[in-house]
């Protein structure tokens, strides 16, 4: 007796959720009747992919690996360089977060240091905006000497990187034309 009204309950509702015939009759209207400024526009064309954004050479290379693998790469923007860095975090656990990558834009004084300011980018491994670095860009200074360089980057991975991140420190050369 139970299954049978379980049934008929199931029977009902499905009834009572089903469109009367005058409900689901087509509505032919007269072509006159709609404008044709209100008729819907077309579905938009589907979008062409991007090519990939050629990438800048550089015009020098540096690697570090202690405390942890890291690279920059230095590439002239006519007046100013660009130092383009890539880092890795402590591999501690599979918890530990995704490579790093920040970008700086700066000028090189007599002293042959680079003042590089915080600059919004879309990387390989990050996308940094205007908004995520704030209104006071850190500053990283690169200073460079014979056999490579050294960092020195204003907690600029702590703050945009993963727990770890680390950028400071000493690079060497691996081959360039600076």
């Amino acid at each position: 007796m139970r299954n049978m009204s379980i049934a008929a309950l199931v029977l009902l509702t499905a009834a009572a959720c089903s469109q009367s015939p005058a409900e689901s009759a087509p509505v032919d209207a007269p072509a006159a009747a709609v404008p044709i400024e209100a008729a819907p526009a077309p579905a938009p064309a589907q979008p062409t992919p991007k090519a990939p954004k050629k990438r800048a050479e550089p015009i020098a290379v540096f690697e570090r690996s202690e405390p942890t693998r890291a690279s920059m790469d230095l590439i002239s923007e006519g007046e100013l360089l660009r130092v383009v860095f890539r880092a890795a975090p402590p591999r501690n656990s599979a918890l530990t977060p995704g490579d790093c990558e920040l970008q700086a834009v700066g000028p090189q004084d007599a002293d042959d240091v680079i003042t590089a300011r915080l600059v919004p980018f879309d990387g390989d491994q990050n996308v940094l905006t205007a908004a995520n670095i704030g209104p006071n860009p850190p500053i990283i200074q690169v200073r460079v000497g014979p056999e490579g360089i050294f960092v020195t980057d204003s907690d600029a991975a702590s703050r945009f990187c993963g727990l770890g991140s680390d950028i400071d420190g000493f690079y060497r050369r691996t081959g360039d034309d600076y």
